[in-house]
C-alpha cells in the first residue's frame, strides 16, 4: 500500500491489479474505445467516440480498513456524453446499473430516488480530505443545512453514496472537489432513477475534476446550491 500526494489517498495493489484487469477486459469487450483510469489513464473524452471511466476501488481507505462501504465504479461514455454507469460494492455484491434512456436498476430491480422535501431530506458530504485547506468552507455548508434537513451521512465513496440516491435511501449530495470516474457512473444511475445534478458557475465536468451537488429534485437542488454558490462565492476555488 502506497499513498498518491497525501497521506490520506492511499493506493493499494488491489487499485492498481482492478484497474489494469478492468482496462484489459472493457477495452477487448469494445474494440477501439479508450480507458481513462483513476491509477494513470487518461483518455479524453473529445478524442474517441466509446470512452470507459473506472475506479478500481473507490472509498480505498474504508477497503483497506475492512470497513464494507466501497465500490468498483465503471461508467462508459458515447461522444464525450454519458452512455451507461455501473457501481459494485464488492463486499456486499450490489450491483447498480443504468443505461441512458433505459432507467436505473439495484441488481436487476428498478430503483428510483425518493420524493423526501428538504426538511425529511438526508445529505451525503465529505470535507476534502486531500486537499483539506478546502475543508472550512465545506464544514460551513453542512453546518448551514444541518439545521433545515433531517441528517448528515459521511460515508466515503462517491459513488456508493450517489447510488444511494438513486434508490432513495438519501437525497442530498455535495461534495467541493471530485474527479470523474469518482462520479461518473454514480451520476449516470442517479439521472436515470430521476435525480438531477449541478456545479457551482459551471456545469459539472466529465474530463476534470469538479464540484458536485446532487439531488433527488430540482427543488432540493437549488436549495443546496444556493448555500454551496454562497459559501463559496460562486466560484469553483481551483
Amino acid at each position: 500500500m502506497r499513498t498518491k500526494g497525501s497521506v490520506e489517498n492511499l493506493v493499494t495493489s488491489a487499485d492498481i491489479e482492478n484497474e489494469r484487469f478492468l482496462k484489459q477486459e472493457l477495452t477487448s469487450l469494445l474494440p477501439g474505445s479508450a480507458f481513462m483510469g483513476e491509477e494513470g489513464d487518461e483518455a479524453s473524452l473529445a478524442e474517441t467516440e466509446w470512452v470507459w471511466i473506472v475506479d478500481p476501488i473507490d472509498g480505498t481507505t474504508n477497503f483497506s480498513r475492512g470497513i464494507p462501504e466501497c465500490a468498483v465504479s465503471v461508467a462508459l461514455f458515447r461522444n464525450a456524453e454519458p452512455y451507461a454507469g455501473y457501481v459494485l460494492n464488492p463486499f456486499s455484491g450490489t450491483l447498480y446499473s443504468a443505461v441512458v434512456g433505459h432507467g436505473a436498476f439495484k441488481d436487476g430491480r428498478p430503483i428510483r430516488v425518493s420524493d423526501r422535501d428538504l426538511a425529511a431530506s438526508i445529505m451525503s458530504t465529505a470535507y476534502c480530505c486531500y486537499q483539506k485547506e478546502m475543508a472550512a468552507p465545506c464544514f460551513r455548508v453542512s453546518e448551514e443545512l444541518y439545521p433545515r434537513i433531517n441528517d448528515i451521512r459521511r460515508i466515503g465513496t462517491a459513488a456508493l453514496e450517489l447510488s444511494l440516491m438513486a434508490e432513495g435511501a438519501c437525497e442530498l449530495y455535495f461534495e467541493i472537489c471530485l474527479s470523474p470516474w469518482d462520479y461518473a457512473a454514480g451520476l449516470t444511475i442517479l439521472k436515470e432513477a430521476g435525480g438531477c445534478y449541478a456545479g457551482i458557475d459551471r456545469d459539472v465536468s466529465f474530463d476534470r475534476p469538479s464540484p458536485v451537488i446532487a439531488a433527488n429534485s430540482e427543488e432540493n437542488l437549488a436549495e443546496v446550491a444556493d448555500v454551496v454558490r454562497r459559501v463559496f462565492g460562486g466560484k469553483t476555488p481551483y
